[in-house]
């Protein structure tokens, strides 16, 4: 496969827009300098996103699995073609992480889930060695998805205007 087809596309760009949001509403809740009561129904609208996220991630790694990846456009040194590799890797992986972690952390905290008032996942014991590792699991793998999609878009950007080879033309059109 050299190009991807129309479903692949979609599910890029609205992963894309989703998840640079989700992650942006992350970061203004961990660093934007407000008060725990003026957070907690952003962190309520938060977690509810997160779930829709999940479910919504869930289809596109399974999508993207059973449709496997284009073949490289150009010729690339063996290096770029590995860290290609691997960064999609992280993408995929990280969109399922973050948000399952995310929601065992707040289970595992004693609070429930509400989903937009549609329905509630029930909050589950505290459990503090869990609620810990799942904290940890949750920044790491934010962190690790953000510093990957900054790395994807300037390799994008570089095969577009460098390059000028059809990596970031095929992704857009087909």
């Amino acid at each position: 496969m050299t190009t991807y087809n129309l479903v692949s596309r979609i599910n890029h760009w609205l992963f894309a827009i989703l998840f640079m949001g989700m992650l942006g509403y992350g970061f203004y809740l961990a660093y934007g300098g407000l008060e725990l009561p003026q957070k907690l129904p952003l962190i309520g609208t938060h977690k509810s996103i997160g779930v829709v996220v999940l479910l919504l991630a869930l289809w596109r790694v399974g999508y993207r699995i059973l449709q496997g990846f284009a073949k490289p456009v150009a010729d690339m040194p063996k290096a770029q073609e590995i860290a290609s590799k691997v960064s999609h890797i992280i993408l995929l992986a990280g969109i399922i992480a973050v948000p399952v972690s995310g929601l065992v952390l707040a289970l595992y905290s004693g609070f429930p889930t509400d989903v937009f008032g549609l329905f509630t996942i029930p909050a589950i014991d505290k459990v503090d060695w869990l609620v810990g590792a799942a904290r940890s699991a949750y920044k790491i793998a934010a962190y690790l998805v953000t510093i990957t999609l900054v790395l994807h878009v300037a390799a994008a950007l570089k095969h577009h205007l460098i390059d000028q080879d059809r990596a970031l033309i095929r992704m857009i059109c087909g």
